[in-house]
């Protein structure tokens, strides 16, 4: 080799090695960002529009309701109240007695309200000495429909016949089951909402042997609104139920699945169209935020804010907490933070579900099981376990309440790195 081109020779070798130490450092940044770095896709939906509804209003006029029945009671302030402001986002109101038969009435809801007496109670028809509340629930979703929504109020007693009580309520359960799953049949978005609450009492009590007069007791009652899911979500924002006179003692619903709208962020709220980019952060873990609107699922703060009601299909993925919005102008009730950790894996499917509960906390405490000794048990209803498990059980197959999915993968990706390299470096470089 000649003296002149052994220096061209070395000028070449030091200008590859030169090259290939500036790809090493690009391939490295480049791998980095993207090790650093996750993309969050999703589809965004839309809640269904849906017009105005058809309220229809019953109340139950057994003689078991006659001492709510009087001017002042807390009953009679909350149903003017609520059913009033329903009625004005909703397309019509009628309003019904209910008993062993539906009773309309004819009259205006101001004198309606003021009407619920004892004497009126029994003036209108109707079998009021005893009640099946089981006939009742079958006559009211039978007029329910996806257009309808069903106010229906009633101190929810279980009269107890003679012989085995046990049975008994076993048998009524299984009939408000059976009449929630004829209409759901008919109805795939039908939904229950049921609302606990207490008023002063003066009138007689009727238990199974006997009855007993009560005088300034406060005794339970409870109102069950039933309709499709998107009407009860969209009463529910324009009439709060927190709003409700008196106050709402309790609270439970159920409802079938539903996927929620929502939109997806990173920390700095930025994103780009339905997809964000999240980085790394210093304790390893990439996070985003969700907005999403769960109204549709009906369920009240304490249930959606709970984290343990959560499902998700990957286990680096995890709700680390969850806030209500705030604003009455959001679209969106919650905002979620959502953690990933960085051993996630490429291009992976994650789905968080709200899973359903079976029955409220509170109904064990809330039920009578014998219908006796009222005084000691003020505060229960009998037999009110079992009216809401035959609901329960009607509802026991959607194990889910709502559904939010959205894809984990890299933005830059291994094999594009090669791509990229190879436009930096001479043909045959990754040859050699």
């Amino acid at each position: 080799m000649s003296q002149k081109t052994r220096p061209l020779f070395l000028q070449t070798n030091l200008l590859s090695m030169l090259l290939v130490g500036i790809v090493s450092i690009v391939l490295f940044c480049i791998w980095s960002c993207g090790d650093n770095k996750i993309e969050i896709k999703c589809e965004q939906l839309k809640l269904n529009e849906v017009e105005k509804p058809l309220l229809r209003v019953y109340v139950e006029n057994s003689g078991s309701m006659d001492g709510f029945m009087y001017d002042g009671s807390e009953l009679k302030d909350a149903i003017y109240g609520y059913i009033s402001r329903l009625s004005s986002f909703s397309d019509s109101t009628e309003l019904n007695y209910i008993n062993s038969q539906i009773i309309p009435s004819k009259k205006e809801l101001r004198n309606f309200i003021r009407d619920l007496t004892p004497i009126s109670f029994h003036s209108v028809g109707g079998n009021t000495g005893s009640s099946d509340i089981a006939d009742m629930f079958e006559k009211i979703l039978s007029d329910t429909d996806d257009n309808i929504v069903s106010v229906f109020v009633s101190d929810c007693i279980l009269d107890i016949p003679g012989g085995d009580a046990s049975k008994f309520f076993i048998n009524r359960q299984i009939d408000i089951q059976n009449a929630f799953i004829k209409q759901l049949n008919r109805c795939k978005d039908l939904s229950v909402e049921i609302l606990r609450l207490e008023s002063s009492f003066n009138g007689w009590y009727y238990y199974a042997h006997g009855k007993e007069f009560l005088k300034d007791a406060r005794r339970p009652y409870y109102i069950w609104v039933i309709g499709n899911k998107n009407h009860l979500s969209r009463l529910n924002k324009n009439v709060p139920l927190s709003e409700i006179q008196h106050g709402v003692k309790n609270y439970f619903a159920y409802s079938t699945p539903s996927e929620i709208p929502f939109e997806i962020a990173n920390k700095a709220g930025i994103k780009k169209g339905n997809t964000c980019i999240c980085n790394l952060d210093s304790d390893g873990k990439y996070r985003f935020l969700i907005k999403a609107n769960m109204s549709v699922t009906l369920q009240d703060e304490q249930t959606i804010c709970n984290m343990g009601n959560y499902g998700k299909l990957n286990s680096f993925v995890n709700i680390e907490r969850i806030d209500r919005i705030s604003a009455k102008e959001s679209f969106y009730t919650h905002l979620l933070t959502v953690a990933i950790d960085r051993e996630s894996v490429n291009s992976v499917g994650e789905k968080l579900s709200l899973v359903s509960l079976e029955k409220p906390d509170w109904l064990e405490n809330a039920n009578d099981n014998l219908g006796r000794e009222v005084i000691k048990n003020m505060d229960k209803t009998t037999g009110i376990k079992y009216i809401i498990q035959g609901v329960a059980d009607a509802y026991k197959s959607n194990k889910e309440l709502a559904e939010i999915k959205f894809v984990i993968s890299r933005p830059l990706k291994s094999t594009h790195l090669r791509d990229i390299a190879r436009k930096q470096c001479p043909a045959d470089f990754f040859n050699k």
